[in-house]
């Protein structure tokens, strides 16, 4: 995996096992949030975590001062 930075490319490393298990976690946790919170659609949840990580990434780059919480 790539990760753009600048002008400079970083290259980001995870195993292929590493990366099977972060799947699966994820819908372990997708299946288990959609269940608890019926009507919830696993597309709803999906979008939403595409959302919540885009947001991480850009605090993580230092593009937002803040996350806004309830």
């Amino acid at each position: 995996m790539l990760k753009y930075v600048g002008n400079d490319y970083v290259i980001m490393i995870i195993t292929r096992n590493a990366l099977t298990d972060l799947r699966e976690i994820q819908e372990d946790v997708a299946e288990h949030f959609t269940d608890e919170n019926f009507p919830i659609s696993g597309e709803t949840y999906w979008t939403c975590v595409q959302a919540l990580a885009e947001a991480k990434l850009a605090e993580l780059r230092g593009e937002l001062n803040e996350i806004v919480q309830d």
